[in-house]
């Protein structure tokens, strides 16, 4: 999977900036910020934010972030259960990081990307995406990938597991969730071309879709 001659991409196959490419005191940094980001939510919004997507899959498999990855993915669980309680927490949130100069890419309300330390570029080479995530009725709902076919406590109580060293939360039952959110044969590496289905849409997530994506209604006959 370190092969220098593999074409960086994404899963979109859009060129990407792989972390075993950087030195690791560059990812040890990135590992930092994204502490001192847990600190913030935890200050701020009273919220623990915990692994997911491929940093989880790093964390739980490797004790650190894949070499082939290319940001860093987390979510937090919000205190609310209806659409507009979820959205109106995420506004607070976004905008605490937004008015810090914080948010780059293209938000939605499902996710946003925080801009992370300079990389060799002297620009922001990789982000911390930040997803959004729900209990409801029990069960867990995480944006984009868990429609709440995993009960709540498959999430939380959090356990922990270590980033390059560095303690933070994961799924209490992380591998049952990377089941869900990665495939049931996790454990095998996989290149970012391995991925290139694009992810279904559930109407659990309507809401938090972009506008573009969401459902028309039916015009009447």
């Amino acid at each position: 999977m370190n092969d220098p001659s593999l074409a960086r991409i994404d899963q979109y196959g859009r060129p990407s900036k792989w972390f075993m490419d950087y030195d690791p005191a560059y990812l040890d940094a990135l590992v930092a910020d994204l502490k001192s980001i847990e600190l913030i939510f935890q200050i701020e919004f009273g919220l623990q934010i915990f692994l997911t997507y491929g940093t989880l899959l790093g964390a739980i498999r490797e004790g650190d972030l894949i070499g082939h990855d290319y940001d860093i993915d987390v979510s937090y669980i919000s205190r609310a259960d209806t659409p507009q309680g979820i959205l109106d927490e995420r506004a607070r949130i976004f905008n605490l990081f937004d008015r810090a100069g914080r948010v780059g890419g293209k938000p939605t309300l499902g996710r946003f990307m925080m801009l992370s330390i300079p990389g060799l570029s002297g620009g922001h080479d990789h982000g911390i995406e930040v997803f959004t995530s729900f209990v409801r009725d029990g069960r867990y709902y995480g944006y984009t990938s868990a429609p709440g076919t995993l009960p709540a406590n498959a999430v939380e109580p959090f356990r922990t597991a270590r980033l390059r060293g560095v303690e933070f939360c994961v799924p209490g039952r992380a591998e049952d969730v990377l089941d869900v959110i990665i495939a049931p044969d996790w454990r095998i590496p996989r290149l970012p071309a391995d991925f290139a289905d694009p992810a279904r849409k559930h109407p659990c997530f309507e809401f938090l879709y972009p506008r573009a994506e969401r459902s028309r209604p039916r015009s009447s006959s």
